[in-house]
């Protein structure tokens, strides 16, 4: 497994919300040494055996509640019933993976804003300049490991 983990989810049908991927999708393209990148449309609990040999994982999403771009720290830590069903949020993943015996040194999520999430495969030109932003913030990221 790779020193650093981007993982990017989202919804590749709904414009904006597949933000997160099209991160995935730029750092795995630019082939960065230790680093691996996972493109999905939604955190399952088979991701937690990666993220549990990691030493940094960096979680990137679209996200509507927000205007800007912006990174937080997380951790292992219940946000609520630790229920599985279709999808997931960071914190718990990072619980999950503290079960499967490893937690990440540095675990950070990334937000990029979103306002089009209609039905289509284009990000909106506010989002595609977020993207961008954030493939740069998450780069520093792993390399900061």
């Amino acid at each position: 497994m790779a020193d650093a983990l981007v993982i990017g989810y989202g919804n590749d049908l709904r414009g904006d919300d597949r933000a997160g991927r099209v991160v995935a999708e730029r750092i795995e393209a630019a082939g960065l040494p230790g680093v691996a990148a996972r493109s999905q449309s939604q955190l399952t609990p088979e991701l937690a055996l990666d993220i549990a040999k990691a030493d940094t994982v960096v979680f990137v999403d679209a996200d509507v509640e927000c205007d800007r771009l912006s990174v937080r720290s997380v951790t292992a830590r219940p946000r609520g019933p630790r229920v599985m069903s279709h999808h997931t949020d960071p914190e718990t993943m990072l619980l999950l993976a503290r079960d499967m015996g490893g937690i990440p040194r540095q675990a950070h999520v990334v937000s990029i804003p979103a306002t089009d999430l209609g039905l289509g495969l284009e990000l909106s030109p506010e989002t595609r300049a977020a993207v961008a932003e954030a493939v740069d913030i998450v780069t520093a990221l792993v390399a900061g490991r």
